[in-house]
């Protein structure tokens, strides 16, 4: 006879391990792909503050009258300097062949932001190599 704190164990280890075993299958390694290049100042090399990150953002931006569509996004922790190198992965089912889209670097330290950019890209399925040059923000009036 089944005890009902053994039923109730074997039922929690179903629901955890089915739609596990389903992302995995949904997933595949065939449906990710991954933008990859640096991240590098205009004017050449440059030293961080201690505890930098940089965060890379591929996004859809087609659509002028909504908000951009986060593809896929890494944020790069602990960055000494730049050029920084990145890899960004995304599903690729997502990605919308002859739409526009961008990639968003945001590099910060303790919540400022120190440098930052938008590029615009032209991608069908993976790229390579990119390079993203960042400035500092524009100066708010």
């Amino acid at each position: 006879m089944w005890k009902p704190a053994l039923l109730l164990s074997v039922s929690a280890l179903v629901v955890m391990t089915v739609p596990a075993l389903l992302l995995t299958v949904v997933f595949a390694d065939s449906d990710v792909d991954s933008i990859t290049g640096t991240v590098r100042y205009l004017d050449g090399d440059v030293d961080l503050p201690v505890g930098a990150c940089v965060e890379v953002v591929l996004v859809d931006v087609s659509d002028e009258d909504s908000l951009a569509i986060a593809l896929g996004r890494q944020v790069i922790e602990g960055a000494n300097t730049l050029p920084v190198e990145f890899n960004v992965t995304y599903r690729s089912d997502r990605l919308t062949p002859g739409a526009a889209h961008e990639l968003w670097v945001a590099v910060r330290h303790e919540g400022e932001l120190l440098y930052t950019t938008a590029s615009d890209i032209e991608l069908e399925r993976s790229a390579s190599d990119i390079e993203v040059s960042v400035t500092p923000p524009l100066a708010m009036p």
